[in-house]
């Protein structure tokens, strides 16, 4: 059987730590699978935790789980190299997958290993590199810190073998930022997944009185309803345009998923919005229930590479807004209310009153053509597919 070799520098509780799970349940059946976990304090807190949500995604017999902790990506930027290179060399991988670009500068020790591997007889492995978006790279011209993280970890991704991409949008974005040698690179859209066995819809939708039992037990008090918003402090996410929308509507409470920054503090207290409350991160059962539980997830981006968190909402039987742009347009178009622009705070509202009273804003077919596409049986297929095209593996 062949090997594959997974790494990913984010937990369980994080979208990339949940896409590398999936990306384990995909491949399990037909490729001998490990992930290599490169651990920080920052989002590897509480590993019990982030565990205990793991064992939801993918079965941890199904895999085997190597580690290696460092202070930060960053501080790791020469300490991670070694045990990149020592874990290629102890599994002798057919595939390298790097999870993000932000791994890129990782690439050159994996192929080091690869070659050595070779040398001795063992497989011509390739590498391999998911692609998501391509705003660490286009969005901040002006920052430091974006100036560097693309100088010394992103541009390195160019060097990867064959590339993966989770949208037609993203291709298109980040084969025009990195020219012809990605596009002519060996690639495939292969999506992102859904789930269904965690992100999937109720029998019997929560009643008003567990919803109201379910906000109070996380301290949401006096209020008719809830709306969730699950995303990243960065300014494409739009997080403003959210907070003006629970200004628009303060007898609904409105729950932020993420990061609270010292903007977002002064946001909320400049609008007096007493109605906002924020949860840091949740595992997957803990976001499902959120879904479960909140009268419509809101989703105002300005840019996305894919768009997890509405279409999750959606799988859980959960009416879904979002901004009519990028990839979102590109999936959820006739699924759900799509916002344009993205910024009208008041168009959000109206969706929220419509989904009070009674009205079904989700396209039920359009919405089983999206659950479709994003199943884990069909995203196994593409990954599969795709990895067996370039490892020389039998369908």
């Amino acid at each position: 059987m062949k090997k594959i070799l997974f790494i990913c520098d984010k937990n369980e509780c994080t979208s990339f730590g949940r896409l590398t799970l999936n990306l384990v349940r995909s491949v399990a059946k037909d490729f001998d699978t490990h992930v290599l976990w490169m651990k920080t304090p920052k989002f590897f807190p509480n590993p019990e935790h982030t565990a205990e949500g793991g064992k939801i995604v993918a079965d941890p017999s199904t895999y085997t789980a190597h580690e290696v902790w460092v202070k930060s990506l960053y501080t790791g930027f020469l300490s991670l190299r070694k045990p990149v290179y020592d874990c290629v060399r102890e599994v002798k991988p057919d595939v390298v997958f790097f999870i993000r670009p932000e791994l890129g500068f990782l690439i050159s020790s994996a192929k080091k290993a690869i070659e050595k591997n070779k040398r001795e007889g063992g497989p011509d492995a390739k590498s391999v590199l998911y692609l998501h978006d391509d705003f660490a790279e286009t969005q901040y011209p002006h920052s430091i810190k974006f100036i560097l993280l693309n100088k010394f970890y992103i541009d390195p991704t160019i060097n990867a073998d064959c590339f993966v991409y989770n949208s037609e949008w993203t291709k298109n974005a980040v084969c025009k930022h990195f020219g012809p040698k990605m596009a002519n690179a060996p690639g495939a859209v292969i999506g992102c997944p859904i789930d269904g066995t965690v992100f999937k819809r109720l029998e019997k939708p929560k009643t008003a009185e567990e919803r109201e039992a379910f906000r109070r037990s996380y301290g949401i008090k006096n209020y008719k309803a809830m709306c969730v918003h699950v995303g990243l402090a960065e300014p494409r996410k739009n997080v403003e345009t959210y907070y003006e929308m629970a200004r628009l509507r303060p007898d609904v409470a409105f729950v932020r998923v993420g990061k609270l920054t010292q903007h977002y503090r002064d946001i909320i207290n400049a609008k007096k919005l007493y109605n906002v409350f924020h949860f840091p991160e949740f595992n997957a059962p803990e976001l499902r229930e959120f879904y479960y539980h909140a009268e419509l997830m809101v989703y105002p981006s300005l840019l996305e590479g894919f768009g997890l968190p509405p279409v999750e909402a959606i799988s859980c039987g959960t009416p879904a807004v979002a901004g009519g742009t990028t990839s979102l347009l590109e999936n959820l178009d006739g699924v759900c209310p799509l916002i344009d622009p993205p910024t009208d705070a008041e168009a959000y509202a109206k969706v929220l009153d419509r989904v009070l009273a009674g009205e079904k804003v989700v396209n039920e077919e359009k919405a089983q053509e999206l659950l479709d596409r994003v199943s884990i049986e069909a995203y196994s297929k593409r990954v599969v597919d795709f990895l067996n095209s370039i490892s020389g593996a039998t369908p």
